[in-house]
């Protein structure tokens, strides 16, 4: 039995501390109890929420490919269904599923993927920003590293794509949200089709059959298609009319034994298929629920059930975006330790992407696998709706990091997709904005300083991995420079800045001709898109704030207009 450990453990002796390193569990329990790394500006965590989700609710991520129309136009893709995006999509949607064994189903069509989670599930303890960004990131991630096995041409660029969350009580529920959004499928698809077959067929230009299709129902779509384009829409392909359900289904499958001899074992697969979500048989015989169900008409309550949640005005938001199991994805591509400058590049140009694309996002910090963003207090980016703004920054963040792999690691492959979670804090002055990033430089100064000193003892010092950690354990920021400039002639002061510092991007000073958003969001006065900067400052001392006053800008006062 392990003894009871006093409260009083921080008291004893260094020396008597070092030995202690010979016990894990003494040096686990005061780990806990006592974090070693604190600065004084971690009470700026108290700010954060975990948007837990109620339990026993079926979780719906619901994606949207917000440049979906410009991938087909820029690629010059099939309309008004192009068959090679369409297996692409279907491939992201295997890996996401293939990464997530908690998603029981899923519906896509066209730009619009649902991913259904059980309802028991207590995946990262249900909190819903986090399962929201981990799956719209890695969506993204797979769609970029799958683009080359089906289209030659090279991608000009990745998706950015906008999530949200629905809570879903009941079995019922479930079912009428799935019809309403095949319903959704069929008369977008219809149109589309008939549109199409119009310009392609007719000559018409897009401006001359909108015209003709202005509140055209589905009786005068069919009729158009069919006497105009000579097209009958009840031969179109399923999987345009109806999309795609993936969901996990019990297969038998062929295993050899030791001995030579092959039996068949039952598994769990990943299929897809194009069949009718509103009729019983789909929820009778392929996916049965527990609880009774029919069909219904009427879907529009099923609005009530998105997890909507407004930003408080006149709050700076914070966008930290972290790498999902870094730890093995760094082991698996056998990243520099400890720091390895292509990794870094890479987050940097995913970071400046981000800002390239939302001008609201003025200033960013990074380090390690981890990424802060600063959208400016008084700005209505997407409606300062919290889903939709970390799921845009991820996918951004993430497809660009899929996007440049190869342009900062060379022939190394990637092995698998990565995946991103993220998370909005809301910080209510210029103050606590200013703790922030000062928290987040002090923890890359504590981490990056133990990391130069565990892998100089490993590397250079010819250590095991165990040892180096027992001989840093209890050490304090002095100790660590006296191994390093005693034992390896290094001193930590001369290390590159980039490592002790992080990266620091923030916005020229704006010009207010240069002010407009390029994803249609307004963009508030001192949200300026001047040029970007990349550096690697202290952002503790006021030294940096004072000399670059537009980042943070003037305080002003509320108005109704602003609130409204």
């Amino acid at each position: 039995m392990i003894p009871l450990v006093s409260r009083r453990i921080p008291l004893v002796s260094r020396s008597v501390w070092k030995r202690s390193c010979l016990h894990p569990w003494l040096r686990n329990i005061h780990t806990n109890l006592f974090p070693m790394a604190h600065s004084r500006f971690e009470y700026v965590r108290s700010f954060e929420e975990e948007g837990l989700l109620d339990p026993q609710h079926w979780i719906v991520i619901a994606l949207k490919f917000k440049n979906h129309e410009d991938l087909y136009r820029v690629h010059h893709l099939a309309r008004p269904n192009d068959p090679p995006l369409a297996r692409l999509m279907e491939a992201a949607v295997g890996v996401v599923m293939g990464d997530f064994k908690e998603i029981v189903l899923c519906y896509s069509f066209s730009q619009e993927f649902n991913f259904v989670f059980s309802k028991t599930t207590t995946l990262y303890r249900r909190r819903g920003p986090k399962l929201l960004t981990n799956v719209c990131s890695l969506m993204s991630s797979a769609f970029v590293h799958k683009w080359p096995c089906y289209f030659e041409l090279a991608l000009e660029f990745p998706p950015m794509i906008e999530g949200t969350v629905h809570l879903l009580p009941d079995d019922q529920t479930l079912r009428d949200y799935m019809a309403k959004c095949q319903n959704v499928c069929h008369h977008q698809n219809l149109y589309k089709t008939a549109f199409w077959g119009l310009v392609s067929k007719e000559g018409l230009l897009p401006e001359e059959v909108m015209k003709t299709l202005k509140g055209a129902n589905e009786g005068i779509l069919n009729e158009l298609l069919f006497s105009r384009c000579n097209t009958n829409y009840n031969k179109e392909d399923n999987a345009f009319k109806k999309g795609s359900i993936t969901l996990r289904k019990k297969v038998q499958k062929a295993v050899m034994a030791q001995n030579g001899s092959v039996t068949q074992r039952s598994q769990s697969a990943v299929v897809v298929m194009h069949t009718d979500f509103i009729k019983d048989s789909f929820w009778s015989d392929i996916f049965v629920l527990k609880q009774p169900t029919e069909s219904h008409a009427k879907l529009g309550y099923l609005k009530y059930f998105e997890k909507k949640e407004s930003l408080l005005p006149h709050a700076w938001i914070v966008v930290r975006i972290d790498g999902k199991g870094f730890h093995n994805f760094s082991e698996k591509h056998d990243f520099e330790k400890p720091n390895d400058p292509r990794s870094i590049e890479l987050m940097n140009k995913a970071a400046v992407a981000v800002m390239e694309k939302f001008p609201e996002v003025i200033f960013s910090y990074g380090q390690s696998d981890e990424y802060s963003f600063a959208i400016h207090r008084y700005s209505k980016m997407c409606d300062r709706q919290g889903d939709k703004i970390i799921s845009n920054i991820v996918s951004i963040f993430a497809g660009v990091y899929v996007y440049n792999w190869q342009r900062c690691f060379g022939e190394v492959e990637l092995q698998y997709c990565p995946a991103f979670d993220a998370r909005v804090v809301l910080y209510p002055n210029n103050s606590c904005l200013r703790d922030y990033f000062s928290w987040r430089q002090a923890d890359c100064h504590i981490n990056n300083m133990y990391n130069t000193c565990f892998w100089a003892l490993v590397q250079r010092g010819l250590c095991s991995r165990q040892k180096a950690d027992e001989i840093l354990c209890g050490t304090f920021s002095k100790d660590k420079r006296s191994i390093l400039l005693d034992r390896f002639n290094m001193d930590y002061d001369k290390e590159d800045a980039i490592s002790r510092k992080g990266t620091v991007i923030f916005r020229d000073r704006p010009r207010k001709d240069l002010c407009a958003s390029s994803t249609g969001c307004e963009v508030e006065e001192g949200a300026g898109c001047g040029g970007i900067t990349v550096g690697h400052f202290d952002v503790i001392k006021d030294e940096f704030w004072r000399e670059r006053p537009w980042i943070l800008g003037e305080e002003r006062n509320a108005t109704t207009l602003d609130l409204d």
